[in-house]
């Protein structure tokens, strides 16, 4: 239904970089958002104070990327870097890389993500950008796995807020995505418990405050049984866009579960609505629109062994196309583009 252009003919816009132990390994799954006013980037780049040749850069183009990926490397004598850490890459709207800073821009540094931080969404609320992660914590009896919140103004200095307060940490849980605007008064996330009533589904959660209580008001849709699996399942992608009154897309993953036991990750897009009884509902999907076809999708780090996935965490609209990061087989960063006609086509109709 969609004509899906592979970016960079077909190549990674992100690899691993030998020379950094923190993403010698992977990187994927990546957030991004695109700053398009000038002088917000002004202020960024004031705050960031980038060298000579990324400034000119940057002065070339009317918008500007910030990327922010998850990243693991190896083990070593004094650090685990398999811990993953968040790195932050400059690209031109059309996704050609400008700048890529060589430490992370977020840690594993506290007890609620001891094991990592991974997987981060990004959302604009006033003059700020806040992120959802997942932070992964050690356990005595299992690990962890916690949504948390972290903020900032210029996608290089990040204040942590901790474990999103509420009950959704109460089991393991994931895939935050905020909407770009509140609802109906209410700020709106969509989240993925993974235990309990509507496991592996997509829920969402209202809260006053983003920085507050987060209430869980169930699931928002779930995903289809296909032919050839043996089980499926989905989660929130990129935070949803707004593409008319009331209404949204968004991008999304299907998980599913092969009679071998390998799994298979393709991408699904949705249109929701806002609802003034429910806040939001499910409109209608299209899944799958993207499955894994190169080599880059199909094939990841051999001692990793993931293979046959694509993930999203991130999307925006510049100019006639929606344009998404991607990861590939958990290994590398690729780039994806739709028209935006076809994209309004299909939602508003």
């Amino acid at each position: 239904m969609f004509k899906i252009e592979r970016l960079n003919s077909r190549r990674p816009i992100l690899e691993v970089v030998e020379n950094n132990p923190w993403e010698n390994k992977v990187v994927f799954n990546p957030a991004c958002v695109l700053v398009e006013d000038r002088d917000e980037i002004g202020e960024i780049i004031e705050s960031i104070k980038p060298d000579k040749e990324t400034l000119t850069e940057i002065q070339k183009h009317d918008a500007i990327c910030f990327l922010i990926y998850r990243a693991q490397g190896r083990m070593t004598q004094n650090y685990d870097y398999r811990r993953s850490s968040l790195g932050l890459a400059i690209l031109s709207p059309d996704l050609n890389l400008i700048k890529r800073f060589p430490y992370p821009i977020l840690k594993p540094e506290e007890k609620f993500e001891d094991l990592g931080v991974e997987d981060p969404r990004i959302t604009k609320v006033g003059d700020r950008y806040y992120m959802f992660y997942t932070g992964y914590q050690s356990g005595k009896e299992k690990n962890k796995i916690n949504i948390c919140i972290a903020e900032t103004k210029d996608f290089v200095h990040w204040t942590k807020h901790g474990i999103l307060k509420g009950r959704l940490n109460e089991v393991d849980n994931k895939n935050a995505v905020l909407f770009p605007e509140k609802i109906n008064g209410k700020f709106v996330l969509l989240h993925r418990p993974m235990e309990g009533e509507g496991a592996m589904f997509i829920h969402y959660a209202t809260s006053d405050n983003i920085l507050g209580e987060w209430n869980d008001e169930g699931v928002l849709f779930e995903s289809i049984s296909r032919s050839g699996f043996i089980k499926t399942w989905n989660g929130a992608g990129a935070p949803p866009l707004k593409v008319g009154e009331g209404k949204y897309v968004m991008i999304y993953h299907i998980g599913n579960l092969k009679m071998d036991g390998t799994r298979e990750y393709d991408l699904g897009i949705a249109v929701i609505d806002e609802d003034r009884n429910r806040y939001i509902k499910f409109v209608k999907k299209f899944e799958p629109f993207m499955c894994p076809e190169t080599e880059f999708e199909t094939r990841g780090d051999p001692e990793l062994g993931v293979n046959n996935v694509l993930f999203i965490c991130g999307s925006y609209f510049y100019s006639d196309y929606l344009y998404f990061p991607y990861a590939g087989a958990d290994s590398v960063i690729l780039g994806g583009r739709i028209s935006k006609d076809e994209i309004l086509r299909w939602a508003l109709t």
